[in-house]
């Protein structure tokens, strides 16, 4: 499959099962993934500082499955940037969680992407993970971009 897998990812459960899909479809297309988180413009910068620390845990934890993973953190609306870093990256697919808020079936998040996606996009529901038949664990990645307004800097 040409193109990485873009996964929007926050602290909810529904990511996190999101996140565990999108590992196991990398793994299994060979295609990279890149970790989206968004956050919103005007986040206080001891949020900003959590996530950078959160992620640089993270990256110190890693497994081989993470190895070509990236993450980036941007601010925005959460639909607006993640269709545009899908653009940005020539993704291939899309993976969101859905929290059921907008609807029964989806999230307004999980909806307001797959209306505006150049790509496929992957709307995991929560608990859908398990049918994975294994256990990827976390999204525990390394390497990757973060940026906070117009700037960016590598995750390690």
């Amino acid at each position: 499959m040409k193109g990485s897998i873009i996964c929007g990812v926050d602290d909810s459960l529904s990511a996190r099962g999101a996140a565990r899909v999108a590992r196991a479809l990398g793994s299994r297309l060979g295609s990279g993934l890149i970790f989206v988180r968004v956050v919103e413009p005007d986040a206080p910068d001891d949020e900003l500082s959590a996530i950078a620390e959160r992620l640089e845990w993270l990256s110190a934890e890693a497994t081989d499955v993470d190895c070509g993973a990236a993450w980036l953190v941007d601010q925005g609306h959460p639909a607006d940037r993640l269709v545009a870093a899908a653009k940005e990256a020539e993704a291939s697919l899309i993976v969101v969680g859905s929290s059921g808020h907008s609807s029964p079936l989806i999230g307004s998040v999980s909806a307001e992407v797959s209306r505006r996606a150049h790509c496929p996009v992957v709307v995991v529901p929560p608990g859908a993970d398990a049918l994975l038949g294994h256990d990827d664990g976390d999204a525990d990645i390394t390497g990757g971009v973060v940026r906070f307004g117009g700037s960016s800097e590598l995750a390690r």
